[in-house]
């Protein structure tokens, strides 16, 4: 719950987050989360359940990650290549009870069994999106009720992610906040990431690959780019 903490001291108002349209300080990007992670609980999440997303990437990822983190959740990122069976079955998988998506992806969605069925149903991302949307949930002052939650258990599930799917559907692997803490801190020493580096992971947020090294880089207070997918 803390990642943000080496770059909040160092220089919150130096860069942590950015894209071709994106630019975040340390104390915006933190804003940012905490506001999302009290609407998120204000929706009626709890410690502990399943937060999926099915994203293009976007610095709204990251957000939505962080804020997960904050009020412990699991995020459950899906592959945006998936389709309607592979969403249903992530879904069913993992008992999501709230998915963030995208609004171009709204057709595919209506295929599916159960995209409409879902606890909280559905955070919708992007220009003309229905309510309740990732842009209103940013909005407001949410610091109070995260700061009032206590810290997760290191055993406690923090992420899943979803295998290939090359050898049968794909299985949820789940990470709790310290083999994530692991992951995040080895991928830091072996790229010898610093304070003042800036990294851009060339690949999906929702896999693990460019996730851990992009986590990575926040965790020590480096400026992390998110490579920007287009609409369509």
């Amino acid at each position: 719950r803390d990642l943000l903490g080496p770059g909040l001291d160092a220089d919150p108002e130096g860069p942590a987050l950015m894209a071709a349209d994106t630019r975040l300080t340390w104390r915006a990007l933190d804003g940012m989360s905490d506001r999302l992670a009290a609407n998120l609980l204000g929706l009626g999440m709890r410690p502990g359940d399943r937060a999926a997303s099915l994203m293009p990437n976007r610095p709204a990822l990251v957000v939505y990650y962080l804020a997960c983190f904050k009020a412990g959740l699991v995020a459950t990122p899906l592959n945006y290549r998936y389709m309607a069976p592979e969403i249903d079955h992530a879904l069913d998988v993992s008992r999501a009870r709230v998915l963030l998506a995208h609004v171009e992806r709204d057709e595919d969605l209506a295929a599916s069994e159960l995209a409409g069925k879902l606890p909280l149903g559905r955070i919708t991302y992007g220009a003309g999106g229905t309510s309740p949307t990732f842009e209103e949930l940013i909005e407001g002052d949410g610091k109070p009720l995260v700061d009032s939650l206590a810290p997760p258990s290191p055993s406690a599930p923090a992420v899943i992610f979803f295998t290939s799917g090359s050898t049968g559907s794909p299985k949820g692997v789940t990470h709790t906040h310290e083999t994530l803490g692991w992951m995040l801190a080895i991928a830091a020493a072996g790229l010898e990431l610093k304070s003042d580096d800036l990294l851009l992971a060339g690949s999906s947020l929702s896999h693990v690959g460019a996730f851990y090294v992009s986590f990575a880089a926040l965790s020590v207070g480096a400026g992390t780019i998110v490579a920007r997918t287009f609409d369509g």
